[in-house]
């Protein structure tokens, strides 16, 4: 073989390389991170999803829970993941939201992610113990409002969605409540049934709905159609209580430098498991409702709700630990 044709071949497979590695991906198992404890919405959501990826991508997508400091435990450790396209990330609200507003010192940075799709959103509901003597709102909110009351609420912990959703109201009607964290929203649920006020998904709430005076506040969007929230009484002296506030939302990103073939060919397998109609009734059993957005999309979504919530968090005037 002369030399000339020696230097076209090996043109000819340098050419091909980038092809052949694009078309081998993947070749083993993705792991998908959840930085929530396994039997919770978020990642009853997240297997859901992921089982409808393997499908696509004829490769098992594995959910790996690594939950602990608002997420912060597990966003940060695909963020030092390497970007090959096999370790991506549940992104939630909590952790690219609303962390940066409660935390000074956060171990991962928004722009070490890029987006891979849109999956849903999952409303937050305040809810009321049944017994609560009141019979319509108004009465509700001034029993909360008297001197010398501080109402108890369950939540899923400091700086989290329902711990923030309770603020906001109470802050909003200009009364007075206590936290009392959980580990997760089944012990919380527990203690609304034993009489206690509880900030829960929409999902957990359910059970425990069947008196009219059950829900008196929710996070949500216009788009919650599953279970719908709550229409106060006009009569209500608080605005506050008729308000939309951004829900929770979950979707996938992976760590900054993924190759964009990569994340395209995750972001399709994305969009064909949302297309599953079981899927997407699943999910509004589970309280949330499918959504699909580009990537490019889905950053902008980002840096809006990032905004948004920024606003909030200082209104609400929330205090929490820095992250151990």
């Amino acid at each position: 073989m002369n030399a000339s044709l020696h230097r076209r071949l090996l043109l000819a497979l340098a050419l091909l390389l980038p092809f052949a590695a694009w078309a081998k991906y993947p070749e083993r198992p993705i792991k998908l991170v959840v930085p929530y404890p396994a039997g919770g919405t978020t990642d009853v959501l997240a297997r859901l999803v992921a089982r409808n990826m393997s499908t696509s991508l004829g490769q098992e997508v594995v959910v790996e829970n690594k939950a602990g400091a608002a997420t912060i435990i597990g966003v940060d450790a695909v963020a030092k993941a390497p970007n090959d396209g096999y370790t991506i990330l549940l992104a939630t609200a909590t952790s690219f939201a609303v962390n940066p507003h409660l935390y000074k010192k956060l171990p991962y940075r928004l722009d070490e992610f890029v987006p891979i799709g849109f999956i849903s959103e999952a409303p937050i509901v305040l809810v009321s113990p049944a017994s609560s003597p009141a019979k319509d709102l108004p009465e509700l909110i001034r029993g909360l409002k008297a001197p010398g009351v501080e109402t108890a609420v369950a939540t899923t912990g400091k700086g989290g969605f329902s711990h923030l959703t309770a603020a906001m109201f109470f802050n909003a009607i200009n009364a007075k409540f206590r936290d009392v964290p959980y580990r997760g929203e089944a012990p919380a649920l527990q203690d609304l049934l034993g009489g206690r006020w509880a900030c829960t998904s929409a999902a957990c709430r359910a059970p425990c709905s069947t008196s009219p005076r059950a829900a008196c506040a929710a996070t949500a969007s216009r788009r919650w159609a599953a279970r719908p929230p709550p229409r106060p009484s006009p009569r209500s002296p608080s605005r506050a209580c008729r308000r939309w506030w951004p829900p929770p939302w979950f979707g996938l990103s992976a760590p900054r430098g993924t190759p964009a073939d990569v994340v395209a060919t995750l972001g399709a397998a994305l969009n064909t498991a949302m297309q599953d109609k079981a899927l997407l009734a699943r999910m509004a059993a589970e309280g949330a409702v499918g959504r699909t957005l580009k990537p490019a999309e889905f950053s902008e979504f980002i840096r809006k709700d990032h905004e948004r919530w920024g606003v909030i968090v200082r209104a609400a005037n929330v205090e929490v630990d820095e992250p151990k």
